[in-house]
């Protein structure tokens, strides 16, 4: 499997804070099968704006550590980056990180309201060759209130990544009930742990992963954790 929402890196934002929690979180993701990682700091502009030269050092002295370490467990760059109108701009102008320097990237909506304009956006960045993936839709406030509006976002041209524990009530109730709709009517693309410690989400995976194979079946589990994945790694089209 490979993870593609995960803040690894230490002490750059409310992920890990130290090498510690990073290198136990290494040893549990590759326990529980995972072959790689997308390490995805949040970029928000005026608040967290990691250099993509550091972020991009910090991923290669992390991949340098894991292979001293012998855990056979591969780091790519990535950002989750915040919605914003300039978020074409920031890209081309290559303030942030891509999936592992592909086509797509990871953004997160406001978990409260409805951002106007979204699907234009989305057509914009799409038309200039980026694939957006929306982060976590189930926990937006105007998804839970209409998840069929995320249709649209999809025929824009972006993709949905849920998180796993959100089937668990991770994030509450609403979001547990829209990430099963997501799942029964085919609109995921990709499954990720969004993992900010060593403990929580690793340590529910198992549960996790038994209620969402209730909801699809094991092919599709592959898909959405090994399959997909690898074709940002590829730079492949994800359909």
């Amino acid at each position: 499997m490979l993870d593609i929402h995960c803040h690894f890196i230490p002490g750059v934002d409310d992920g890990a804070k130290d090498v510690a929690t990073t290198l136990n979180m290494a040893k549990k993701a590759k326990s529980l099968g995972y072959n790689a990682i997308f390490a995805t700091p949040h970029y928000i502009e005026s608040s967290h704006e990691t250099q993509k030269e550091d972020l991009l050092n910090s991923v290669e002295i992390l991949n340098n550590m894991l292979k001293e370490r012998n855990i056979n467990l591969s780091i790519y760059s990535g950002n989750e980056i915040y919605y914003s109108r300039n978020v074409l701009e920031l890209l081309q102008d290559e303030k942030v990180c891509t999936l592992a320097n592909s086509r797509y990237f990871l953004m997160e909506l406001p978990f409260t309201g409805k951002v106007l304009g979204l699907n234009e956006l989305i057509q914009n960045i799409t038309h200039v060759g980026y694939i957006p993936i929306i982060a976590h839709p189930e926990r937006y406030d105007f998804v839970n209130q209409n998840y069929k509006e995320l249709y649209d976002i999809i025929e824009a041209g972006a993709l949905l990544q849920v998180n796993l524990s959100s089937i668990l009530g991770y994030y509450g109730n609403k979001p547990k009930a829209t990430v099963k709709k997501l799942l029964k009517n085919n609109m995921v693309s990709i499954i990720g742990t969004d993992s900010h410690d060593d403990k929580k989400i690793y340590d529910k995976f198992d549960m996790a992963k038994k209620k969402i194979l209730k909801l699809i079946s094991e092919d599709k589990w592959e898909k959405l954790t090994k399959i997909n994945p690898s074709y940002i790694i590829e730079d492949k089209n994800i359909y």
